[in-house]
């Protein structure tokens, strides 16, 4: 009996040859077990229980026709083959459609059926597929997405790789990092599942399953892959139903069904891998020796018995004499800061991944499933552009147009004023007023803060001069809120008349703001401290992380006027910790100042809430929220007789965009493009933390196109490496120097954080 067996890779991120071998040693020891390998930095080759080494050419060298005849050659010979590589059991399916006798691998039909994030085979199975977009989508909404599951979310790789993102900027150069590697364009984004790794590893030949085992992670490697584990039987139920998958599938070969189970109980599929994982020899140990299984069934040869020794098992490190005929490559060239090769893909998957994309693309192609397994519409790459941003747009007089130039959208800014103003108004009780507050600091343009007067809001200033500009515009000072660290600069600026609230963001500045009230400097109706609750990262509000921090916040409460009502302030950005998020940390905040009433014997009459909210959360479908919102705030604190709900950001972003000319296009490559424009990260600075809906204006018709994804990267004008407005845009056809590309959403912090730079 030969047996070859690939995938010999036994670092960080090991392959499952060596433990096949092992395995397969117990059940056939006088069988000739093979090692196959694509590279001589693959430790496993070394390993010194196999007794031949069949070392190939790279995958990128290789003549896959002829490797192809040469391994048909020995199948047909009566020789076992079983693949260790996802990639090389995908090109074994290219080369075998229907399978082959003696190769131990899944056929396409069944390979097509466990492509993930789907993963359609898993249906009958008690298990969920976490939710998941294709980056095939647009980038806004990839990040809607990512706020939705509160940045708790992996970028994938089609075939390995999952890379935890946990912002924008993070997202892109992983995305960038990973198309580079993998050749394609074809990653999804798979939300987070907190709760314990489990696997079900499997054996099947024709379609019949042999048997199957479960395996908790009890240690985990730094990339998350298993250390320790302990293997139990799998249950009945489950068992039966993958029964019915396999025979539906004819699967043929080990595989892996990669799982979490979340706090409840419930199983979530992240992965269904199409041969054994690092880990088979460990269910040897505990007994069940899946890999001799697959092979007694394929030859009819029967096995020794596999005597469990434990069910756990974990891994140690050994030390290996080098094979004499294999000495160990030569260090390469030094270069800065680099120490030997990269480990990551030894057995040059990426470069096997390439090449399988020109043949066989189909092969390659990612599940386009939903994740309630509905077949998903492809994706056109484009984002909406709302009706009132085109109607605006195309009132402007480009041809006119110096660029870069911020345009202002008056309609569109003046539908989001009047909507939050409604909004506010229908969710009101008979005993609770709920406002909006205009945060100065988000755009501090003057049609901005007029809207915002016109629509009832407050005006919520962080400085003085804030609080003058909004007495500039009409505000009246019992119509300001002055908040932040910062609040006194520059001196002697304050209002003679009392303003509406004044807001504490540390016991430094409360004490400050006592004194100012006693000496008569600072007179405001309500008096209040911003909250930081507890394990939250910001500079900004009162901590509450430690007992000894509450009490002081407590017995300082005590210090403020009892004449003014007494008010607690909570802003969190939502779109940097997720929509989610936000709503939790909401409760959690209410659940402090009951406790902050109940010890400091003052009624909380006010609460100021918001921050950071990204428009699309804010404006669609969340009255129901808001309402909810206001009823939790009752409910928990019953003297609470005003909610103000700021909208700043959600209010000004959508409200400008920002238009610049391309100055040159360069192609890169057979299929990439690099275009410069006169704008810049001056005048678009947030580019780094969000995506902007960008349109190109035809000279010839007026016509305002969307732009879709693309291999196109857009550089700006500065003499400055991270200078870049965009990437991964496809520029329309007739594109040319001179045309108008208009950013929108560049209202918000992109305005107010905009700087002269490069201008002379």
């Amino acid at each position: 009996m030969k047996i070859y067996i690939s995938g010999l890779y036994s670092g960080t991120s090991p392959q499952p040859g060596i433990g096949l071998s092992r395995s397969l040693r117990i059940a056939y020891p006088d069988a000739t077990i093979i090692g196959v390998e694509y590279s001589n930095r693959s430790s496993g080759i070394h390993w010194p229980k196999f007794d031949e080494l069949w070392l190939q050419r790279p995958w990128e060298e290789l003549d896959l026709a002829a490797y192809g005849e040469l391994i048909t050659g020995l199948l047909d010979g009566g020789a076992l083959w079983i693949s260790g590589t996802d990639l090389e059991a995908l090109w074994l399916a290219s080369v075998f459609p229907d399978g082959h006798t003696n190769l131990l691998s899944p056929p396409a039909a069944g390979l097509s059926r466990i492509t993930k994030p789907g993963v359609e085979a898993h249906k009958g199975l008690p298990l969920q597929i976490p939710p998941f977009v294709s980056t095939d989508h647009s980038d806004w909404d990839m990040h809607a997405f990512c706020r939705k599951h509160d940045w708790r979310v992996w970028l994938k790789g089609p075939y390995y790789e999952a890379v935890r993102t946990r912002s924008w900027d993070q997202f892109e150069a992983v995305r960038s990092a990973l198309v580079k590697v993998w050749s394609t364009q074809r990653l999804f984004l798979q939300a987070h599942v907190s709760g314990y790794e489990e696997s079900v590893m499997l054996a099947a030949y024709n379609g019949e399953l042999l048997g199957c085992v479960s395996m908790r992670k009890r240690e985990l490697t730094e990339d998350g892959k298993t250390w320790a584990g302990d293997v139990t039987e799998v249950p009945e139920a489950f068992a039966a139903s993958l029964r019915e998958i396999i025979r539906d599938i004819n699967w043929s070969g080990g595989a892996e069904l990669e799982m979490i189970r979340d706090p409840e109980g419930q199983r979530w599929l992240l992965e269904w891998n199409p041969r054994f994982p690092a880990w088979v020899h460990g269910a040897t140990i505990a007994g069940c020796n899946l890999p001799a299984m697959l092979v007694e069934a394929a030859t009819g040869i029967p096995a020794e018995k596999t005597t469990a020794q434990s069910e756990e098992f974990t891994r140690v490190v050994l030390e290996v004499p080098v094979r004499s005929r294999y000495p160990l490559p030569p260090l390469p060239e030094p270069y800065a800061g680099g120490i030997g090769h990269s480990m990551k893909h030894p057995s040059g998957m990426p470069a096997l991944a390439e090449r399988l994309h020109k043949l066989h693309p189909h092969l390659m192609s990612a599940n386009g499933s939903g994740a309630n397994g509905t077949r998903a519409e492809k994706p056109t790459g484009v984002a909406a552009i709302p009706p009132s941003f085109m109607r605006d747009l195309a009132a402007q007089d480009y041809d006119q147009l110096e660029t870069p130039s911020f345009l202002f959208m008056d309609t569109t800014a003046a539908g989001l004023f009047d909507r939050a103003s409604k909004l506010a108004r229908r969710i009101s009780t008979l005993d609770t007023l709920v406002s909006n507050g205009y945060s100065i600091k988000t755009n501090p343009d003057a049609r901005l803060i007029k809207l915002a007067l016109d629509s009832g809001f407050f005006a919520e200033a962080i400085s003085l001069l804030e609080v003058q500009k909004a007495l500039q515009v009409g505000f009246k000072p019992g119509q300001v809120i002055l908040n932040g660290p910062g609040k006194w600069w520059p001196a002697g600026l304050l209002p003679k008349d009392p303003i509406h609230a004044v807001f504490c963001d540390s016991i430094a500045d409360l004490k400050r703001v006592t004194a100012a009230a006693e000496s008569g400097e600072l007179r405001s109706s309500i008096f209040g401290v911003r909250l930081r609750t507890p394990h939250i990262t910001s500079r900004f509000g009162i901590p509450l992380d430690t007992p000894e921090e509450f009490r002081t916040l407590v017995d300082s409460v005590s210090l403020l006027p009892r004449a003014s009502s007494f008010g607690v302030h909570f802003h969190m950005a939502s779109s940097n910790i997720g929509v989610r998020q936000w709503w939790h940390l909401y409760q959690s905040m209410l659940r402090w100042c009951r406790s902050i009433e109940k010890l400091t014997g003052r009624d909380i009459e006010v609460l100021d809430i918001g921050g950071g909210w990204f428009p699309d959360d804010w404006h669609e479908g969340r009255e129901d929220d808001f309402t909810k919102a206001v009823m939790h705030a009752k409910a928990t604190l019953p003297h609470v007789r005003q909610i103000i709900s700021e909208p700043g950001k959600a209010m000004a972003q959508p409200s400008m965009a920002l238009a610049m000319r391309v100055l040159e296009i360069q192609p890169i490559g057979e299929d990439s493009t690099e275009a410069v424009v006169d704008g810049s990260i001056a005048e678009l600075p947030m580019y780094f933390f969000y995506p902007h809906r960008i349109l190109r204006r035809d000279v010839a018709t007026g016509e305002l196109q969307p732009l879709k994804r693309g291999k196109t990267r857009l550089m700006g004008r500065l003499c400055m490496e991270h200078d870049e407005v965009a990437s991964n845009v496809e520029l329309p056809e007739g594109t040319q120097p001179g045309d108008v590309l208009i950013f929108c959403d560049a209202g918000g912090y992109d305005r107010s954080m905009s700087y002269v730079f490069g201008r002379g």
